[in-house]
């Protein structure tokens, strides 16, 4: 009679990094200044620079994360377009 054949263990699972919650100012160009808050009871994600006071807020789903919300430099063009 053989032996029995242990089977080999899974791999472990990868950690998943965490994403940024604080981005540059696309309007400032300050560094960390723009800060992500989302609140899921209401569905509405905000993007607030604490250096020049440019908000920007949007409707979010259950699957936004911090970095949906990171402005753009296409958004910042366009609201500097409109003043």
């Amino acid at each position: 009679m053989g032996k029995r054949k242990s089977k080999a263990k899974p791999p472990p699972k990868k950690r998943m990094d965490k994403l940024d919650t604080v981005f540059s100012c696309p309007f400032c160009n300050h560094g960390t200044s723009v800060e992500c808050r989302i609140d899921m009871k209401n569905l509405i994600g905000e993007a607030s620079c604490r250096i020049c006071q440019e908000n920007f807020s949007t409707s979010i789903t259950a699957l936004t994360e911090a970095i949906d919300m990171k402005p753009h430099e296409e958004l910042a063009h366009l609201r500097l377009s409109k003043y």
